[in-house]
């Protein structure tokens, strides 16, 4: 009868038993480490602040029905085009605002100016696909529209209320 006489250092049984607890805590670090780079910027402090802010922009966007507004975007390549229905009283540029549903940083700003007598068209600084929430307001934000985006997009998006 033979007995195994190697130290348990010397073994394989002993260094995988080992190694799982090892590899658990290496790998809740790396999982860690990933949530501390791409953290959302979702939760907000001050419920009541933004609870009044979220009513001052409803009034907007009835204010937009009340002017009886209808607009479609298109997103083609780097540019945005918004036609309205109708001629409204409406001034020489639109803001436009695009928000990332998750990433803050990749929000963005623009102004589209008035080409042609329902259009207006602005340079996208970049092609954006996937989600994104847009609002499209006057210059002196009296009123404001929105849609949600998937893009790309091949046909218009209608802006609502």
């Amino acid at each position: 009868m033979q007995h195994d006489t190697k130290p348990w250092y010397k073994q394989l049984w002993p260094w995988l038993l080992i190694a799982i607890p090892v590899f658990t805590a290496l790998k809740a670090v790396h999982t860690v480490f990933i949530m501390q780079q791409n953290s959302p910027d979702l939760v907000v402090d001050d419920y009541y602040k933004e609870g009044r802010a979220i009513n001052m922009q409803l009034a907007k966007y009835r204010e937009a029905a009340l002017r009886n507004l209808q607009a479609t975007i298109l997103i083609a390549g780097n540019k945005a085009i918004v036609r309205f229905a109708e001629n409204a009283v409406l001034e020489g540029e639109v803001h436009l605002d695009f928000y990332h549903p998750t990433l803050a940083a990749r929000d963005f700003a623009l102004d589209a100016e008035r080409s042609g007598e329902l259009l207006y068209v602005a340079n996208l600084p970049l092609s954006p696909t996937g989600k994104w929430q847009l609002v499209v307001s006057d210059a002196s934000k009296e009123w404001k529209l929105r849609a949600e985006l998937h893009l790309p997009a091949a046909t218009e998006i209608k802006l609502g209320y």
